[in-house]
């Protein structure tokens, strides 16, 4: 009974009205414009942090609204409204990965097509939105994409991804794409100062991000900054043999295997555009740039390139079911024999 409690509970969390950013304004109008004409399947990508599954949720609750506001967005008041709000809408599947997996599965996706051919229920259409769409398995991809090529009448399809050159070109190619880039810097910065105030660490939060205010918003919640500075130590203890990769690896994972070698992937970037571009270059560590320095003069560029492309071959691997604590002390060791022994 409780499980069915969480399950009932994240059903409401889904489907109520999300937040809605202003560096979507003109996207929203853009889709707005299109409502009419919308194709049966949209791929909603770009980086994390930009609210795509927020601006997904907003266009799907429009789609079942049964009398749309001036704005194009759901009225919040009608039948349809309500039961998106009670997490109760017959006619809106939100697929994404189970609690005990990392892959959206082919039966997920046999269950979503029986879904969506049967008829309406409540509203004039059946949507589905689908999150992160760049996990599905191959099988899962090759069901979806049976469906795209026959779509059942009255039928949306959202997949929304971070990472959408994961998903395949056969997918990719039957879905209309809405690209999602990081606003301009003082609208992200404006944001973020009406979220958490005035800060001295904004600018590095925003630039560590990528520019995506969200992932932004997050980093400083979780204190990102003062565990980058921590991994990066650990990197500068291997390379002095100070440290091991297999204690290294368990605090990781401990820490949070993703995030950890996301900034990893960042710290390692940086490095390249000081290799290429001298000190001065743009870097999004910029308190960090001196030791950074440090350690690139015992490097050389062409290893750099080649941990840069394991790192992000390890980012892939982590969200497999592949041992995550491996993973990331096969990375270390790596580590260790492109950068020399170092003071």
């Amino acid at each position: 009974m409780a499980k069915k409690s969480e399950q009932a509970e994240e059903a409401v969390v889904r489907t109520r009205a999300p937040e809605q950013y202003p560096w979507h304004d003109d996207l929203w109008q853009m889709t707005r414009g299109a409502m009419m004409r919308l194709p049966h399947a949209l791929l909603l990508h770009g980086l994390p942090g930009l609210g795509k599954q927020a601006f997904g949720l907003r266009l799907a609750r429009s789609l079942l609204c049964l009398t749309p506001n001036g704005a194009g967005d759901a009225c919040g008041s009608c039948k349809s409204c309500a039961l998106l709000d009670a997490g109760t809408h017959p006619d809106i599947a939100m697929v994404t990965t189970l609690a005990d997996s990392k892959v959206i599965s082919v039966d997920q996706i046999r269950e979503l097509t029986d879904f969506m051919s049967l008829k309406p229920h409540t509203a004039t259409r059946k949507v589905a939105v689908l999150w992160p769409a760049h996990v599905m398995n191959v099988n899962a991809a090759n069901s979806l994409l049976k469906m795209l090529e026959e779509p059942p009448a009255g039928s949306f399809l959202l997949l929304v991804s971070d990472q959408a050159g994961r998903i395949p070109a056969t997918v990719r190619s039957r879905c209309a794409r809405v690209i999602f880039r990081p606003p301009a810097r003082d609208e992200a910065m404006r944001w973020l100062e009406d979220t958490r105030g005035t800060q001295s660490d904004n600018v590095s939060l925003l630039a560590l991000a990528g520019g995506a205010p969200l992932a932004a918003a997050v980093f400083a919640e979780t204190g990102w900054i003062e565990q980058r500075d921590s991994l990066l130590t650990d990197l500068e203890n291997l390379a002095g043999h100070r440290d091991t990769p297999c204690a290294c690896a368990s605090r990781w994972k401990s820490a949070g295997a993703e995030p950890a070698v996301d900034a990893v992937y960042g710290l390692a970037a940086d490095l390249v555009r000081l290799g290429t571009a001298g000190p001065g270059a743009s870097v999004s560590a910029p308190e960090l740039r001196d030791r950074l320095q440090h350690i690139l003069q015992s490097i050389e560029l062409k290893k750099l390139y080649h941990f840069l492309d394991a790192v992000s071959e390890v980012r892939n691997l982590l969200r497999t079911p592949l041992d995550q604590l491996l993973l990331i002390e096969d990375l270390l060791i790596r580590w260790q024999r492109v950068v020399p022994h170092i003071v």
